[in-house]
């Protein structure tokens, strides 16, 4: 019974819980030529913060996107083969009566994982912490539309809220995207109460 309240829970959370507000704030100001010195300026990192509770942030390179569909803020890499690297995150606020745990919420992920990803492969399970929050990472591969993809993933719970951050990648991705993508990743932050 409680996996079917908390199904019925997730399926309806993106008609509740609507649009997140999120801001992006370069770290070190816009692209363009500073008026004070005539020089220019480039972005070396930018740093997403939501009224949901969380921050995230991401290397130059990496273009916010807006308006994509039941994400709270979300960022594509340039075109590496057919795809474009993107990160997300995506919030979603669960009814406390259901009582759910993040075990529960990882028992239902694996089982939609393989109706949902064709070939699916599981790389690794590995529980984390995010700012001192129970949260568990994925990594897993898989086909995608355009090719062989990699998906990195980490959710978590905390106050009756779902969090859950996801990196994909082009298989045969390079090191150096790789890296970026476990920086992202490893900047998760949750910054509500």
């Amino acid at each position: 019974m409680k996996r079917a309240l908390l199904t019925l829970a997730l399926l309806a959370a993106p008609a509740l819980t609507g649009a997140a507000l999120a801001q992006t704030a370069p770290a070190t100001g816009t692209t363009g030529t500073n008026p004070a010195s005539g020089q220019q300026r480039t972005i070396e990192a930018i740093t997403a913060r939501s009224d949901r509770g969380f921050s995230i942030r991401v290397p130059a390179g990496w273009t916010p996107l807006k308006n994509v569909p039941d994400t709270d803020v979300a960022f594509a890499y340039r075109t590496v083969g057919a795809l474009r690297p993107t990160v997300t995150v995506r919030t979603q606020d669960v009814e406390p009566s259901i009582k759910a745990t993040l075990a529960d919420f990882r028992d239902l992920f694996a089982g939609q994982l393989v109706k949902d990803v064709p070939k699916l492969k599981m790389l690794g399970e590995k529980t984390i912490r995010v700012s001192g929050t129970p949260a568990i990472l994925w990594t897993y591969t898989g086909d995608g539309e355009g090719g062989g993809v990699r998906w990195s993933q980490v959710f978590t719970l905390r106050n009756n809220r779902l969090y859950t951050v996801t990196l994909m990648t082009p298989n045969g991705a390079p090191a150096d995207l790789i890296e970026a993508g476990r920086e992202i990743l490893n900047s998760f932050a949750l910054t509500g109460k």
